[in-house]
């Protein structure tokens, strides 16, 4: 705890060192070391002591915290976490040697997206750094995985309202953005991101406005400005917070349209990798995840947030899964070697920072070793495209790779110890001096003990070896025999009984035995930094096996989970049709009992089956058929078998959904408002290739606005190539699926050419106590649903018995009112339909509900009144 004088908190030389650090660190949480401790103080201490759940105190009035040195690691991850950086000052000197006030320098800055240490992090999720540049016409992401050496770029003009960027923020969900305050605003990137995410402003210098020299393809960059600003924006602000890293490899150049596009209403609704109860348990990453690795982990992740969207490379990796699926011993020996390579990415990227360890070594060793079995495998006959690249490539890097695995399994010892100061990293025998300290270190009596004998022989003289603080080692020889003392012995010390000599071996081996420890641990560090130079000399070599090996491991994954599952190989084409048979959704399949879930086929191509209206009772399975031909369709575009009999997937650019409820409070935007905003994001999204899934559009708010929201919707995709001018004999729109409660909308099948009808079948039946009851059959089939069943599902959820029958009475009521009601006639189908449901006027539907006999003169008189306003 620092001390405090008489003159205040505010005069503490130990104080002022700490607001001296703190100044150079305004922005983050300052960890300051005061012995076994960090100590928080003032604001800083106020901020995390409730996050840390650590007891705030106070001192003359400055609030302050503490947490353990030793398990300091913990408490930083809190706080990363939820969006902190924080600035660790160290003592830079011993405590019992300094003089005056101890020596203290921030020597780390830790910010969520530049972390390295594998206790900080997710093994098999990425840690995105992303920094984002705006202009009126267009915007530039720069992407950086600290942790593996990830680094790219991507740009895009003429994306209204931003869309694009926030799509592809979504999917990588990166833990800290870097951008300006105006940008901040404009995208609301907490809101999009959640209250995790750090958000800087951060300003790169003037003399960081060029690509360095080492980037490659610098015309490339001159054309793509926003995203060359990002990159460098990127690349400046890891250099500056963490001066312990090498420089970033050279980013890449991405494009969007590579990959189908996925908006966070998507990522979300379908629970792609993360569930809406949080975590990777029930998504379609905790399915299809068999890897064996944590870099296989997170290459799979990013094949399903970012699928395929050109069909030969659809075509490649499929290929290489079918492969797998057809060998199911190779694929069992490829699992069991890519198990021993441990977390290669992160382990090879370490190696440029101060916090390599030894084992970091050992485990790039392993690493390296499975590489004669990975060749021997992909040398055993495989034959899809995708892993014969791999083994052409692995082929180009195998020279270097052999080169470094000799070395480091000639320099390492067997088991290195977990810190370079425990000594024992290097193996005996590779390198003479350290032998040579290693023997004085360990062997320092035997030493003594062969000098003495020696020394005996060659005298004639009876003598011991002492040691004492003052002289050191010494030889002693009692006063009977000191005149026989050799004339090169030199004497020392004369007791009472004795004389003490010193030889010039013995001196010399004295300074070996006393300095023996420092000098072999400073030895091994250099050995240390010798072998970590030439991984770094390797870097590439070793960063492209890292990723062929993470592809193996992803595509043996989706292999094991076809297999397990009994998924089909899709076929895909450039058709626009959708036809899947019997399929099933992967992940409501994973957790039912084996067998119990209802397949279901679904057909559209565009144009004659251009939109399916999906009518059924609440509880029979809509949601869930739209969420398994979404899911089908993108597993089908990452290459990956599907759950179904069989499925022909054209080729789709992006899934568009509207999917469940959900307040935006910190907006200050109803369930209405974000139902809304997501159906016109759609709207102005969709193309001709696109598949839509909207469920219950119009729900949130009255009926008549609902049904005529939804209306629009529906014909306004319906006509979507008719508006765009396109070929007539092509799709009409994009392939949707049209979830809905208002039976109104099956009148569209009609009036609209590419409408058809579907609904979920369910059977009713009277049981032993002539209780009427439902049976959900989750099975779709064509035609519109009459009835559902809503009022059964509130008694499914406990509604008190007088509020259900007061609830059928209401029903029975209003249904026969419908009975009654002029049949309206029928619009011609090349004019523009019109709704049914409003050819009644209000007022008289109001008329026909209201029961005279029920009502006061009062009552009757504001009806009236009401009434009369409506006309």
């Amino acid at each position: 705890m620092p001390a405090v004088d008489k003159r205040g908190a505010e005069d503490t030389p130990l104080l002022k060192q700490y607001r001296a650090l703190k100044a150079a660190h305004p922005q983050a949480i300052l960890f300051f070391r005061l012995g076994d401790f960090y100590e928080l103080f003032g604001d800083d201490a106020k901020l995390a002591a409730p996050l840390l759940g650590v007891v705030l105190t106070q001192r003359q009035g400055l609030p302050m915290c503490g947490i353990p040195y030793h398990a300091s690691s913990h408490y930083m991850g809190k706080l990363l976490r939820q969006g902190h950086k924080i600035a660790i000052a160290d003592q830079m000197e011993d405590p019992a040697a300094a003089k005056g006030i101890v020596r203290r320098e921030v020597t780390r800055v830790m910010t969520p997206g530049t972390v390295v240490e594998d206790e900080l992090l997710d093994a098999r999720s990425a840690n995105y750094l992303a920094a984002v540049e705006l202009d009126s016409v267009g915007w530039g992401l720069a992407v950086v995985e600290v942790s593996t050496g990830e680094f790219w770029a991507e740009q895009a003009m003429s994306d209204h309202g931003r869309e694009g960027l926030k799509a592809l923020l979504a999917r990588l969900r990166p833990a800290e953005v870097l951008a300006p305050a105006a940008a901040e605003g404009e995208l609301r990137l907490k809101a999009l991101l959640g209250p995790g995410a750090a958000v800087s402003d951060w300003k790169r210098t003037a003399s960081e406005s060029a690509a360095p020299a080492h980037w490659d393809n610098k015309s490339v960059w001159r054309n793509r400005p926003l995203a060359l600003k990002a990159a460098l924006t990127a690349r400046s602000y890891v250099a500056a917070t963490q001066a312990h890293l090498q420089d970033l490899p050279a980013p890449t150049l991405r494009e969007s349209q590579d990959a189908l596009q996925l908006d966070d209403a998507a990522i979300r609704t379908l629970e792609l990798v993360e569930s809406d109860a949080g975590g990777r348990a029930h998504t379609l990453w905790g399915v299809l995840d068999h890897t064996a690795t944590p870099m296989g982990s997170r290459r799979l992740r990013q094949w399903i947030l970012n699928p395929l969207a050109k069909l030969p490379a659809v075509e490649r990796r499929a290929n290489a899964v079918a492969e797998l699926v057809e060998k199911p011993l190779e694929r069992s020996r490829l699992h069991q070697i890519l198990e021993g390579m441990s977390d290669l990415e992160r382990v090879v990227n370490r190696m440029g920072t101060r916090s390599a360890m030894p084992r970091d070594l050992t485990a790039l060793r392993a690493a390296l070793g499975a590489r004669a079995s990975l060749e021997d495998w992909l040398g055993g006959g495989v034959s899809a495209a995708a892993l014969s690249g791999i083994a052409t490539d692995l082929a180009d890097v195998a020279p270097a790779l052999k080169t470094l695995h000799a070395l480091l399994a000639d320099a390492l010892a067997d088991a290195p110890p977990a810190k370079l100061s425990d000594g024992g990293l290097i193996r005996p025998g590779h390198d003479a001096a350290l032998d040579e300290l290693r023997r004085v270190r360990t062997d320092g009596n035997s030493l003594l003990a062969e000098l003495e004998e020696r020394e005996k022989r060659e005298s004639g003289v009876a003598l011991k070896v002492g040691y004492n603080s003052v002289f050191g080692y010494y030889l002693e020889v009692s006063k009977a025999n000191s005149a026989k003392a050799p004339a090169r012995w030199t004497r020392k010390q004369t007791l009472t009984n004795a004389e003490r000599y010193i030889t010039p071996e013995l001196k010399e081996l004295e300074t070996k035995l006393l300095g023996a420890e420092d000098k072999f641990l400073k030895r091994e560090l250099e050995l240390f930094e010798a072998l970590r130079a030439a991984v770094l000399a390797a870097d590439a070599q070793v960063r492209r096996f890292a990723a062929l090996a993470a592809e193996l491991d992803a595509l043996q994954s989706l292999a094991e989970a076809a297999a397990r599952n009994d998924y089909a190989k899709p076929v895909l084409d450039l058709s626009h049709e959708l036809v899947i048979v019997d399929g099933r959704h992967p992940i409501a399949e994973a957790i039912l009992p084996a067998g119990s879930f209802v397949p279901n086929s679904c057909e559209l191509d565009g144009r004659e089956t251009q939109s399916l209206v999906i009518t059924g009772p609440n509880m029979g399975g809509k949601s869930v058929f739209l969420r398994q031909t979404a899911l089908i369709a993108l597993m089908a575009q990452m290459g990956s078998f599907v759950p179904a009999k069989s499925a022909r997937i054209g080729v789709v650019d992006r899934i568009l959904t509207r999917i469940g409820s959900r307040d935006q409070l910190s907006k200050g935007e109803s369930t209405f408002m974000v139902e809304m905003r997501e159906t016109s994001h759609i709207l102005r999204s969709a193309t001709l290739r696109s598949l839509i899934l909207l469920d219950e559009v119009g729900r949130g708010t009255s009926t008549y606005d609902g049904i005529s929201i939804a209306w629009a919707v529906l014909e306004h995709l319906n006509r979507q190539a008719v508006r765009e001018d396109k070929d007539e004999k092509g799709p009409r729109g994009p392939r949707l699926l049209f979830a809905t409660h208002y039976f109104e909308l099956t009148e569209l099948a009609a009036l609209l050419p590419g409408v058809k009808n579907a609904s979920v079948e369910a059977r009713e039946w009277t049981n032993a106590e002539g209780r009427t009851e439902v049976v959900f059959l989750h099975k779709i089939s064509a035609g519109p649903a009459d009835r559902s069943f809503g009022i059964h599902v509130a008694e499914l959820a406990g509604l008190p018995p007088a509020c259900l029958a007061r609830a059928r009475e209401i029903l029975h009521g209003l249904e026969n009112e419908a009975r009654t009601a002029p049949a309206p006639a029928r619009s011609d189908t090349d004019s523009q339909p019109s709704l049914p449901m409003f050819e009644e006027h209000p007022v008289l539907h109001a008329l026909r509900l209201a029961d005279p006999s029920d009502l006061t003169p009062l009552e009757a008189l504001t009806l009236l009144a009401e009434l009369k306003k409506k006309l």
